[in-house]
């Protein structure tokens, strides 16, 4: 099943494990997508007319997801209640009517994730959002056809000030969309400029307020045309997450191209392999920023003859840098390892064994600990395979419900004691070996082995999320080629 760039784009969106309401759903390609990729288990398609109810209800029980999928006929989120769903898509619909149904669900400011995507109406609505207790965490663009399409991610909450062109276009950000976005927009301004100028009784505040709407426009539209470097990418990145944390026999930094090198897009990936250099190059991206390191022990000579040789000679011939984040992102704070303590839903996380301060007086280390609701060993497993995306689990039960956790991204079975010492009855990891799991099944912890990918690829969306903040003039894109190398059977 494909979906459309536009659809397929609001899928990228939703969390995985969210319970999710499609508002809207016409032919429900949007939840049915979901439940096949394995990105959620259940979901709920709404819509106010019988006939698009109809054709979800067939695409479903064509794709074998008629029980996991329930239809509710009514406005909006009228049929739905707040205990059933923390995630809600509400598309292709003007901006009015997107405010009128969220205006009917106040209760969904209350830690709902919208996903709300207007067919017009952006700045009224934009600020309709802003004036009733919702802030947009993140918008982001699709391209279908000649088409653009905005995204928008929101929640309960303060948003900042939006200015009178932010309104229109919104924040600046990184989409490698942006430009052609704000041409649009530009183009709908203009035309309600000229409208304006040209009534029999023209409003003067609303000239006024269009021509401010496109001063603002130009100055987005110049800061696009601001370059960044590759030392400016190097310094940020040490500011989060200083390389001299890294532990002794890591190789973490810059380790490709030139610091002086222009950068407009950047590819994060967790590893630098053959096939990512190919997407960056496909991308335009003229820096990858990985976790992994690309050259890591005695690489002693760069040649066709090895894989390490090949991938450096792609990055050198297509002319694409590389930082390397490692064991200092595992360690500083809102790095791998706090990544993957919120991802699983950990509570009341702190710091599983402290190192040390920073230079700037910040505490890391590797390892968080935290909590979730006490339940069952497996149950808490699968969630954790679903929540990361997992092909697969090895796990060895230590007789206790899961209830005070430990996580540890990549390679941390090592500290089995540590994680004791904290008083934890379960430890969340990856590369475990067997004498591990014999220690851990004589001291009565649950150890669960989900994979080096798996438990580090969360900070993926981290770094991307950090650069584009810190660099909006820069499009900053997580690889979708790079997977998971290997499966279960």
């Amino acid at each position: 099943m494909e979906l459309t760039p536009r659809l397929r784009a609001i899928a990228e969106q939703v969390p995985q494990g969210a319970r999710l309401a499609d508002i809207g759903t016409d032919h429900g390609y949007l939840p049915v997508w979901l439940l096949l990729a394995g990105q959620i288990d259940r979901a709920i398609a709404a819509d106010l007319r019988e006939g698009p109810l109809k054709r979800a209800r067939e695409t479903a029980a064509r794709f074998g997801m008629g029980e996991r999928v329930d239809f509710r006929l009514c406005d909006g989120l009228s049929g739905i209640r707040p205990e059933e769903v923390d995630a809600a898509a509400i598309a292709g619909m003007g901006g009015e009517t997107i405010a009128s149904i969220l205006e009917a669900a106040p209760w969904t400011k209350e830690g709902t994730l919208l996903l709300l995507q207007p067919m017009t109406g952006f700045a009224e609505l934009r600020r309709w959002l802003q004036e009733n207790g919702y802030r947009i965490l993140k918008e982001c663009l699709a391209c279908e056809g000649k088409r653009l399409y905005s995204i928008w991610l929101v929640m309960g909450g303060e948003m900042p000030p939006l200015t009178p062109a932010e309104q229109w276009a919104g924040r600046q950000s990184g989409d490698p969309l942006r430009r052609e976005y704000l041409a649009m927009i530009r183009g709908k301004v203009e035309k309600s400029l000229a409208g304006q100028q040209a009534a029999r009784a023209p409003d003067q505040a609303a000239i006024e307020e269009l021509e401010v709407v496109l001063s603002g426009l130009n100055i987005m539209e110049k800061e696009l045309d601001t370059m960044t470097s590759v030392g400016e990418v190097l310094a940020f990145l040490q500011e989060k997450a200083p390389f001299e944390l890294q532990e002794g026999f890591d190789n973490a930094g810059f380790l490709v191209g030139r610091a002086g090198g222009q950068v407009s897009k950047i590819l994060v990936s967790l590893d630098i392999t053959e096939q990512v250099v190919e997407e960056a190059a496909e991308l335009g991206a003229q820096l990858i920023v990985s976790h992994h390191p690309v050259i890591f022990g005695g690489v002693q000579a760069v040649t066709d003859q090895t894989v390490t040789g090949r991938v450096l000679l792609d990055l050198a011939e297509k002319g694409i840098a590389a930082i390397c984040a490692h064991t200092n992102l595992d360690a500083v704070e809102g790095g791998v390892n706090d990544a993957l303590a919120l991802r699983l839903g950990l509570t009341g996380i702190g710091q599983l064994k402290q190192s040390g301060v920073d230079g700037r007086g910040r505490p890391y280390g590797i390892g968080r600990v935290g909590y979730v609701t006490e339940q069952p060993l497996y149950d808490f497993a699968m969630g954790v395979k679903r929540l990361l995306g997992a092909n697969g689990l090895r796990l060895v039960d230590g007789g206790k419900p899961a209830h005070k956790v430990a996580v540890g991204g990549g390679a941390c079975a090592g500290m089995l004691e540590d994680v004791l010492a904290q008083g934890c009855d379960t430890f969340v990891t990856s590369d475990v070996k067997y004498n591990h799991f014999l220690d851990a099944k004589a001291q009565g912890l649950n150890l669960i082995d989900a994979g080096h990918f798996p438990t580090e690829n969360v900070v993926c969306p981290t770094l991307r999320d950090w650069l584009a903040q810190r660099f909006p003039q820069v499009s900053v894109i997580v690889s979708s080629r790079h997977h998971e190398v290997f499966s279960y059977l």
